[in-house]
This record gives C-alpha cells, structure tokens and sequence, in this order.
C-alpha cells in the first residue's frame, strides 16, 4: 500500500473499522434471538475477540511482556470506555429504542473534537463542523423513529455511550501499545466488565449450539477483534477527530447488511439519509484539501 499518502491509509483502515462494524447488528440480533442476555452475549463476543487476538500474539508475546504498565493501561481502557459504551448503548435503546439511541450515540465524533480541543488544545477543521451537521442529519432520516420514546433515562444512557466511545478514540489515540496489544488487552477489559454484569442479572451460561456458536465466532472476530484493530491502526495515520467521523458510516453499513441478511425493508426516507451521511463521511475524506484552499 506504499502508494497510498498516511492520511489516505489511515481513512482506510478506519472506513474498513466501520465496515467489520455493520455486521454487528446481525451477529448481535441472531443471538439474541437464540436466547442470550445482552451481557452475556457481549461476554462471549469479547472473549472470542480475546483468544483470536491472543492466538496472532503468541510468536510476539515478549511485546505484551515488554510494556506492562502500558498494557494494564489498555486493559483498564477496555473496562471503563469500551464495554461501559456497549452496555449504556443497550440500555439506552430499552428505554428510546434503536433508532433515537443511534443518533444520540454518533454525536461521539463532536464529544472527541470537544475534548481534544479542551485537553490538548487541538484545532477544530472547519470542513468537520459541516460534514458533523451532514451526519446528524442524515442520521435523523436513517433512524426509525417509530417506537421510540422521549425518555430522560433513555437520553441519558445514549449520551453516556457517546461519551465513553469518545473517551476510548482518545486514550486509544495517546497509547503506546501496538495495534494487536491494544486490541487483545481492550477485549479483556471488556470481557471483565460483561461477565460481572452477566452475573450480577444471573443470565451468564455456556451455549451448547453450534449455530450460536458460529455466530459468536462471528462476532467476535469480524465484528470486534478485526474493527478495533483495524481503527487502531487507522489512529496511527489520522487524527481522532477524522478516524471518529468516518466511523459512522457503520450505520449505512448496518442498513446495508440488514438488507442483505435479514431481508430488512429500507424506505425512501433512510435512502436519503444515507445519502447525507456518505456525503459528510467524502467530505471528510478531503478535507485536508478543501481547508488547502
């Protein structure tokens, strides 16, 4: 890829991050279908993500050994962002359904161009205020807003999600660890997190089926060892503020799998609202550009 520029690369892998993503939906709805608890299926899919990475880093275990503290760091970013985003995503789609919960969570990219510029003093590109505005609103058409419901709780648990995912971009962004190290170590932290919770609410049990059993392979590996490394390395190329807006395209991606696998209808309204979306993500994309001019 020695012909792709670092800011083209780093689009790339987190374009691809959000790709991986889109399939969540279906892994996730699948098994919660066959019965599993929101916690307990983000259980098994964190632990799959664990051992997947684990396998890939037995030939470099001395770089796991070689940066302890830097790895306990991932670890803990895994338990206080990562699976705290996963599960107040979940709680907050309970209480205002899915489609309100999806729009309040992708206000993340403007919570890390918050914080970046309140902590580290970082520039805001004008180009991102406008392809911002772009997703939110495409977000609003892509959203199904049918059963959902205006609930302070609900609104509240979305904002959190928004806010942990915003805080994992940016300790992901300052970490030391490789990519493959940060990914394996974030997974534990989070597989931690789930299992307490599956506990706590005594749903936590082994399948036995080995369709279930497929599908959390899937999810752990497709949709969360290969995202999170892939927007890791991403991290490495482009900044936060960049990697977190071309992140949202996974809802386009989620509409177009849900299509492809569930037999999901899309109606004109959230075409558009596709639309708008891939609009904000390409203006992205050259912003470095447009700014140059």
């Amino acid at each position: 890829m020695r012909w792709l520029s670092n800011t083209k690369l780093g689009s790339l892998y987190s374009i691809s991050s959000g790709l991986c993503y889109g399939l969540l939906g279906y892994f996730g709805v699948t098994l919660m279908n066959a019965g599993l608890s929101v916690s307990n299926m983000l259980f098994w899919r964190f632990f799959v993500a664990a051992v997947f990475m684990m396998v890939i880093l037995i030939p470099k275990y001395k770089t796991i050994l070689e940066a302890p503290v830097e790895s306990l760091k991932v670890i803990i970013y895994g338990i206080a962002f990562y699976s705290t985003t996963a599960i107040t995503y979940f709680i907050a789609s309970k209480y205002i359904g899915s489609g309100l919960s999806m729009v309040i969570f992708f206000t993340y990219p403007a919570m890390v161009m918050l914080f970046n510029f309140i902590f580290y003093k970082a520039p805001i590109s004008k180009t991102y205020y406008l392809a911002f505005a772009m997703i939110i609103v495409g977000m609003g058409f892509l959203g199904d807003f049918q059963e959902c419901a205006l609930d302070i709780i609900g609104i509240g648990f979305g904002l959190l999600s928004a806010v942990f995912y915003s805080g994992y971009i940016i300790a992901s962004k300052e970490s030391k660890a490789s990519p493959m190290v940060s990914t394996f170590m974030v997974s534990i932290g989070s597989m931690i997190t789930c299992f307490i919770f599956a506990f706590i609410e005594s749903s936590f049990f082994i399948p036995t089926n080995l369709a279930d059993w497929a599908n959390i392979i899937g999810i752990g590996v497709i949709c969360t060892a290969v995202p999170i490394l892939l927007l890791l390395q991403g991290l490495k190329y482009i900044t936060s503020e960049k990697a977190s807006i071309l992140s949202v395209l996974e809802p386009v991606f989620v509409v177009i799998f849900g299509i492809i696998l569930l037999d999901e209808k899309v109606n004109n309204i959230q075409i558009i609202g596709i639309i708008i979306i891939l609009s904000g993500a390409v203006l992205t994309l050259f912003s470095k550009t447009l700014n140059s001019k």
